[in-house]
This record gives C-alpha cells, sequence and structure tokens, in this order.
C-alpha cells in the first residue's frame, strides 16, 4: 500500500513545488518508511501502521501515517495539507501495481525533532484496498 501513497504524493503538483526534489534531482523528497541520513528537510515520510481484514476475501483497511519534515511551522502545515487533499481526491483504482478503493484523513499529530530541528507533523489515513 505504501508504494500507491508515495507515488500519488510524488506526482502531486502542489507536493512538488513545496518539498522539491533530492540532490541529485531524481525524484521527488518522498520515502517509504525510513528517509535517507543525508536528504535535506522537507521530505515527507509515509509507512503502514495497522492492517485490518474484516473476513476472508474481503478488502483490508489500511492504517498509514504520513509524516512530513520542514524547518518552519508554516510550511510544515502547508505540505500537510496538500497531502490531505492529495490522498483524499485520488479516486482509487490499480496505481503502481496497488489496488484500493479511496483514502480517508483520519487525525494528525504535530511534533519537533530536536536533534535535526525541524517540525513534524504525522497524519494517518484509513485506505481501503486489497
Amino acid at each position: 500500500m505504501v508504494n500507491a501513497i508515495t507515488y500519488i504524493l510524488e506526482n502531486d503538483a502542489t507536493i512538488q513545488s513545496l518539498i522539491g526534489q533530492n540532490k541529485l534531482g531524481s525524484k521527488t523528497k518522498v520515502y517509504p518508511v525510513v528517509v535517507p541520513e543525508t536528504e535535506k528537510a522537507p521530505y515527507i515520510v509515509c509507512r503502514v501502521s495497522g492492517r485490518v481484514r474484516e473476513g476472508k476475501d474481503c478488502d483490508s483497511r489500511y492504517q498509514i501515517e504520513v509524516i512530513s519534515y520542514a524547518s518552519s511551522y508554516d510550511d510544515l502545515n502547508a505540505i500537510n495539507d496538500a497531502i490531505i487533499s492529495a490522498l483524499e481526491s485520488e479516486p482509487g483504482g490499480t496505481i503502481n501495481g496497488v489496488s484500493f478503493s479511496f483514502a480517508v484523513f483520519n487525525t494528525e499529530m504535530d511534533g519537533f525533532e530536536k536533534d535535526h530541528d525541524l517540525y513534524s507533523k504525522m497524519s494517518t489515513f484509513s485506505v481501503y484496498g486489497l
């Protein structure tokens, strides 16, 4: 499921303009599970924090965490708003080899990474798919 979420976020024009590309200029700074140590903020990390299947042959509900990092709180909020918009406006289908129906924003939580002097915001989504 993370492959679909990162693909959606990497290819969203608003997110591209807010976080930019990696040092090599080869990709938008959206990463599955962990960000490379050498990456400079802003960037986004996506991970699955849970999966529930109600019954045999039923779709699963994934709990997805999308964590954004930025050096300013205002930039962080702009990135998070773009994340919510990109994921909730996606109509579903098969994306980057993953089938899903839709994503629903659930919660968000602010943080601060003192070691890196970065603001962080974790937003959780319920994503329904196989």
